[in-house]
């Protein structure tokens, strides 16, 4: 099983409908998450910044040799990808989250792959090399992106796994 590498991808083309909660509801929330924040209870990201910034740098990278804009890190997405990704590897499986739920509002499209794999780049060329993935990446109309890469043991091997949040905003 080393070295196997597990991807998937994900796209949604369609602009979110009108809040189902009303901005009292919303209020709410946002302070209790706030509360719980402040008290620990939430956990950080487990992403490190050295990760992100590989996975985002790969990504640009991509992008440029294929003629396209880079994307801008957003930290609503990492949020979203990272807390994704934690929970792959908690569960050792990839598949994918329902891609409205954390991104932010205004959103016009979403994107996401998720994969695993031995390193960040190994997973990055497993993405380039799949049709489905390669065109998230490399997708003119995404502008925005939010990356995790967590690392776990799985099935008794060092893994990663990667998530890429694009965003159309």
């Amino acid at each position: 099983m080393a070295g196997t590498l597990t991807i998937t991808d994900l796209v949604d083309d369609a602009a979110p409908g009108p809040p189902r909660r009303g901005r009292r509801a919303v209020t709410l929330l946002a302070t209790v998450a706030a509360m719980m924040m402040l008290s620990g209870v939430l956990t950080s990201c487990e992403t490190t910044t050295g990760d992100r910034n590989e996975v985002i740098a790969h990504i640009n990278y991509s992008r440029a040799q294929a003629g396209v804009s880079p994307l801008a890190e957003n930290a609503e997405l990492n949020t979203k990808a990272d807390a994704w990704a934690s929970r792959l590897r908690d569960d050792c499986n990839i598949y994918h989250s329902r891609l409205a739920d954390g991104a932010p509002q205004g959103w016009q499209k979403l994107g996401e792959n998720v994969g695993r794999g031995g390193d960040i780049s190994g997973v990055h060329q497993a993405y380039l090399n799949s049709p489905g993935h390669r065109r998230n990446i490399l997708d003119p109309s995404f502008n925005l992106v939010g990356t995790g890469a967590v690392w776990g043991t799985c099935d008794g091997y060092r893994t990663v796994f990667t998530v890429q949040v694009f965003m159309r905003g």
